[in-house]
């Protein structure tokens, strides 16, 4: 829907508000929503006894509020709350002026009279209808075709987000309260950069921090602690076009019930698994992104392997025994594997992970990017980083024979890895064994042991920059 442009008159000054927090303290969860706690000093009551606290975030839950005085001893007795925020859209700002006289003006022409009714701004051509004193009703067809709305003053017209208290009779309110509140609209996430040594053993690793307040209230000099929810270790269902895990089957997990399959997502609860002490205050202005450090690894081991799997299809799409064509593709790619245990105290936080190599006085090789998962104290993950830099290979079926059609055959494989990298590399090829259950590598050129997967086999392939390898082998499978 267009914009339109109202011209509010503000003739009133503000009723009393509280100064800024004494200090804020904030529990910030990946998936937008905040617990929020802040020492907020007591103003006057207005002249209808009402006390107003403020500055808030118009995202705040008015149920989760709970009010605690500062002093011991002192008491505060709410008879009745209201939150109100007149200018949150539309809808609100014409709601607290229905019954009042507004003027609209378009090219010169100016119309008055009582806001009768409110627009239904679910319309694409909201209607605005004004009665006057002689009970003349007029309607403005579309009132997004006006130049302006102009708007009286009102003493008790919600500017900001605020918190409406009447205190009991005769009570004195404190002078203080600590008050605690949900909102939403305030979220974070984590990214990892790595930079890997020369010998590709280490990485020195940098966690950095994206937090998010969408809301319309600043957050100053904030006590900030981010909580990870057993939601957040899982892909949204729904993941951004450049979200690492787009291309992704979504992680599927058992149904309560135990009879079906539901995404990982969905199933998952809003627990939390683990948290993040940001070391020093923050402030998070309005409608903004910050960005700030979480950890600094300088030197976390890990294993690099260059994974060969030349076969890219659906393996589980085919009669695995009777297709001539089974197992005859063959892939160019060599993706690179990094491995690695999580040596720190705290969990990793999941968030986008990029590998970068070189000399921090020269500009930075990209290797790859993968979605790192949330990684415990202790635990370990691999990472698919993406093709590997001058490093290939080809994979071609050289026999295949019945020797018994109904019992027994033989196939054959040669497979050559090629590096055109500036320096000495091994590659691991992964083989799958998916024609029958059971079989034997009968000849191989090169030594092998089961792979990580079910029916598969590995090879550890060393190639010399600038040259090429190749091996070869033949399994048997019996029925």
């Amino acid at each position: 829907m267009k914009q339109f442009f109202w011209i509010l008159a503000v003739l009133l000054p503000l009723s009393a508000f509280a100064a800024q927090p004494r200090s804020i303290v904030m529990t910030i969860q990946e998936n937008g929503k905040a617990q929020i706690s802040e020492t907020h000093s007591i103003p006057p009551a207005d002249a209808t006894g009402l006390i107003r606290i403020g500055p808030l975030p118009e995202t705040l839950l008015p149920s989760s509020v709970n009010a605690v005085p500062v002093e011991r001893g002192e008491t505060l007795e709410i008879l009745s709350q209201r939150f109100a925020y007149d200018l949150l859209d539309n809808a609100s700002l014409f709601r607290a002026y229905r019954g009042e006289t507004v003027q609209c003006e378009k090219g010169g022409a100016i119309l008055a009279g009582r806001l009768a009714t409110l627009p239904d701004f679910s319309s694409l051509t909201p209607s605005l209808i004004l009665s006057t004193e002689g009970q003349t009703v007029q309607v403005v067809p579309d009132l997004l075709n006006l130049d302006s709305i102009t708007f009286p003053a009102l003493p008790d017209l919600a500017r900001t987000p605020t918190l409406f208290w009447k205190p009991a009779a005769g009570q004195t309110p404190p002078a203080a309260v600590q008050l605690h509140y949900a909102a939403s609209g305030l979220a974070w996430s984590a990214s990892h950069e790595a930079i890997l040594s020369d010998n590709a053993r280490s990485i020195a690793l940098s966690t950095r921090v994206h937090l998010q307040n969408q809301t319309t209230r600043d957050f100053a000099h904030a006590r900030i602690r981010l909580a990870l929810t057993d939601k957040g270790q899982f892909a949204p269902l729904v993941p951004a076009p450049n979200d690492p895990r787009a291309n992704r089957t979504p992680t599927l997990r058992y149904s309560a019930d135990g009879k079906s399959w539901i995404p990982e997502r969905t199933a998952a609860s809003a627990s939390i698994v683990a948290t993040y002490d940001l070391p020093q205050p923050l402030s998070l202005p309005a409608d903004s992104d910050t960005y700030t450090h979480l950890l600094e690894i300088p030197a976390l081991a890990v294993e690099t392997r260059y994974i060969y799997d030349g076969v890219r299809f659906d393996r589980y799409q085919r009669n695995r025994r009777a297709d001539w064509n089974l197992g005859t593709e063959s892939a160019s790619i060599v993706e690179t594997d990094l491995t690695f245990r999580n040596n720190q105290a705290v969990t990793l936080p999941p968030g986008e992970f990029r590998l970068l190599q070189g000399e921090a006085d020269r500009a930075l090789q990209w290797i790859g990017t993968d979605w790192l998962p949330s990684v415990p104290p202790g635990g370990t993950t691999t990472l698919r980083l993406g093709p590997a830099t001058g490093l290939s290979g080809t994979r071609i079926r050289t026999s295949y024979s019945e020797i018994d059609p109904r019992r027994v055959s033989e196939e054959s494989f040669e497979i050559t890895l090629k590096n055109q990298s500036d320096a000495d590399q091994t590659f691991t090829v992964i083989e799958h064994l998916y024609r029958g259950e059971n079989h034997e590598i009968i000849a191989a050129n090169a030594e092998h042991r089961p792979g990580d997967d079910p029916h598969s086999i590995q090879f550890l392939v060393p190639v010399k920059a600038g040259t090429e390898n190749s091996i070869t082998y033949t399994v048997r499978y019996t029925w």
